[in-house]
């Protein structure tokens, strides 16, 4: 299984240019949690979280409106391809302490968003249908 087969298409996208109040409406109309900056070419250059916003906008007092998004996300933005592997992308998330990575194809553009909740409910299935035929051969 790779990421691109589970990862969220489509993930809301702003550029860095575009101001707080601009990435908190976009966040509040496709009710996300993040949005991925991106350059002229689609690629990844940076991702933003309502906590980010929080954190290094608010609490700091700096003005919504002239604020820029390149100015306080996450440049370093680590991503992963979709035919990564699930074990692989796992991985990363656990060793960078990171809860989403940007999807991109073999251009390095984006193509979609992998979160942990994502890797939780493959593994949760997993887990179940394993359980169930454990369960059915000491039925049997």
């Amino acid at each position: 299984m790779s990421v691109g087969e589970h990862c969220q298409r489509d993930p809301v996208t702003v550029r860095r240019e575009s101001t707080i109040r601009e990435v908190a409406k976009q966040l509040e109309l496709q009710n996300a949690g993040c949005v991925v900056a991106v350059d002229d070419d689609g690629r990844p250059v940076g991702v933003l979280t309502d906590r980010d916003i929080t954190l290094r906008v608010l609490r700091l007092g700096l003005d919504p409106d002239e604020t820029q998004a390149g100015a306080v996300m996450e440049p370093d933005v680590e991503t992963v391809r979709e035919s990564t592997g699930l074990t692989t992308a796992m991985r990363r998330m656990r060793a960078d302490a990171v809860r989403r990575l940007p999807v991109v194809d073999s251009e390095g553009r984006l193509v979609g968003l992998f979160h942990w909740s994502h890797a939780l409910g493959i593994v949760s299935t997993e887990l179940r249908q394993a359980a169930q035929v454990a369960a059915a051969q000491n039925q049997a």
